[in-house]
């Protein structure tokens, strides 16, 4: 059995609970995980979204100190309103608490990805932690934005997260121009997708993530366990792709 790695989910009450209600202890994660061999989890805290990164991130590691299959990712928000760290000490932070990845959610949290709001926190982040980076949808405008984004700084790894099906024609040419452009699949219900972007793409930039709570997990799950792919690529979208992403942290 192929044990699996969830790239995207989140621990803790959620003001719109999908199928799988919410999560309100790790251990609730991983027993509904376990049941689809998910047997570890890069996670964040609802409150990290849906309130402020700020008391999120500081209520995830609180609740999931001492689980070792749970690995905490901090959301982030640019720095000048002053209500979240400037990014040079945002780095020494996640030093310090020993977390190895960042997500941002722009437009959820409503602000731009432009050099002039977010560039010092993308230079700050580049050579140091990966960054997966959700977004409502890929089209054109945030295409454009990922693709300016990911060659003004190739230095930072970018997972795209929360993607939807047709989006074929601008992923493909972004990930093969853009080599530190990841995907996470999710969301990604493009038939047979995971087959086609292997092939066209290769297996070797692709992580496997549930979008839990707000989604099941048997959609993403299906895809990749029963895409026409080899053992060795089942495994790397699984859960190798996401451990040698998140071994480039720099701590």
């Amino acid at each position: 059995m192929i044990e699996l790695f969830d790239a995207n989910c989140a621990l803790g009450m959620v003001s719109r609970p999908g199928p799988a209600m919410a999560f309100l202890t790790p251990d609730d994660l991983a027993a509904h995980q376990a049941r689809f061999g998910i047997g570890r989890a890069l996670v964040y805290h609802s409150l990290a979204l849906e309130e402020h990164p700020t008391a999120g991130n500081e209520l995830l590691m609180q609740a999931i100190e001492g689980h070792a299959g749970l690995v905490p990712s901090w959301l982030a928000l640019p720095h000048h309103t002053g209500e979240f760290p400037k990014p040079a000490r945002f780095i020494e932070e996640l030093r310090s608490a020993g977390v190895p990845a960042v997500r941002i959610f722009p437009d959820q949290q409503r602000f731009l990805t432009d050099d002039w709001v977010s560039g010092e926190l993308f230079a700050a982040l580049a050579g140091q932690v990966p960054l997966f980076w959700h977004i409502d949808g890929l089209d054109a405008p945030t295409a454009r934005e990922l693709y300016r984004v990911s060659t003004a700084q190739p230095d930072l790894q970018i997972v795209i997260c929360d993607v939807d099906k047709m989006i074929n024609r601008a992923i493909t040419p972004l990930m093969r121009e853009s080599p530190n452009i990841w995907l996470e699949t999710g969301g990604y219900r493009t038939h047979r997708g995971i087959e086609y972007l292997s092939g066209a793409v290769g297996a070797d930039r692709m992580v496997f993530g549930t979008k839990l709570p707000w989604q099941a997990v048997g959609p993403p799950h299906a895809e990749l366990m029963y895409a026409d792919i080899d053992d060795d690529a089942r495994r790397a979208i699984g859960s190798s792709n996401l451990e040698r992403l998140l071994a480039m942290a720099a701590w």
